[in-house]
């Protein structure tokens, strides 16, 4: 397995990854199930809505893949970046493998300018949460009410964390 970081940006007028692997991307999170723990808030819930949303420029997506096999094993994505800070969202495509996420966290190293990242979890999300702790953040407190858990008809504490570049 080589792993390889398809960021998903628009370059001069071309997206990186063509529209068809990224909705290719959100049949796999529906035939996962996992769209709506991913979008809990219920704002994406369709290919064209999360085809629309990853391309808004509050968000730097990207793809881990297997350059070997034509497989995809996370989503990420940063949004809302300023001042040096950004919120991270994913999505598991395959089974969890912290070598993944490292893939991800380094590439965005890059990005001389971040400082900060910030998660918000829900509560209830207990493997999500052990698996953040994995990769390095840290779990600094919760927030009530904070997250719209859209489709179980309601709000939810979420779980504050973060992950310092520098580390």
């Amino acid at each position: 397995m080589r792993l390889a970081i398809w960021p998903y940006v628009n370059v001069e007028g071309q997206w990186t990854i063509p529209d068809q692997v990224m909705i290719g991307v959100w049949n796999k999170i529906i035939e996962l199930d996992r769209a709506e723990a991913t979008f809990y808030d219920g704002n994406i819930q369709n290919a064209d809505e999360f085809l629309f949303f990853m391309k808004q420029t509050f968000n730097l997506p990207l793809l881990i893949v297997d350059q070997d096999e034509p497989k995809f094993y996370l989503l990420a994505w940063l949004n809302d970046m300023q001042d040096g800070i950004a919120h991270a969202h994913f999505c598991f495509l395959d089974k969890y493998n912290k070598e993944y996420a490292k893939a991800g966290l380094d590439y965005w190293k890059r990005i001389e300018t971040l400082k900060v990242i910030i998660g918000i979890t829900p509560e209830s999300y207990e493997t999500v949460l052990k698996i953040i702790e994995d990769w390095g953040f840290k779990i600094v407190g919760t927030i009530p009410k904070i997250c719209d858990m859209k489709y179980l008809d309601r709000r939810e504490s979420g779980v504050i964390s973060y992950y310092l570049m520098e580390e």
